[in-house]
């Protein structure tokens, strides 16, 4: 799970272009906390929100069974993912079909503590 976590944030940070060496500024950390980070680290939930944010990007717990589809959508690029979201909005010529009006939450049975 960690590894992934790293994956992800190292892949992050090259689909933007940026060196490891531009982060520690970008999200607050010295050198050589971000490279240990990245290499084999285990942050602090705090700190991955930082690189998060200097990653423009944003943490999230995504249920195992949407898993596979939300990496579809990150391997295919922002552009086929925002043409897949309007395809599945748009109105079907078949009686009953159209936009789903809820998403049903996946976290409701686990209740509000």
């Amino acid at each position: 799970m960690r590894s992934t976590v790293l994956t992800q944030i190292k892949r992050r940070r090259l689909q933007l272009g940026l060196k490891g060496t531009d982060m520690p500024l970008r999200v607050g950390l010295n050198r050589q906390q971000y490279g240990k980070i990245e290499k084999d680290g285990n942050p602090s939930l705090a700190t991955l929100d930082k690189i998060a944010e200097g990653l423009d990007a944003t943490l999230m717990l995504i249920p195992k069974e949407l898993a596979r589809q939300v990496e579809q959508l990150l391997e295919a690029g922002p552009a086929k993912a925002q043409q897949n979201y309007a395809m599945d909005r748009s109105p079907s010529s078949a009686p009953g079909a159209g936009v789903k009006e809820t998403i049903e939450d996946p976290w409701q049975e686990l209740g509000d503590d």
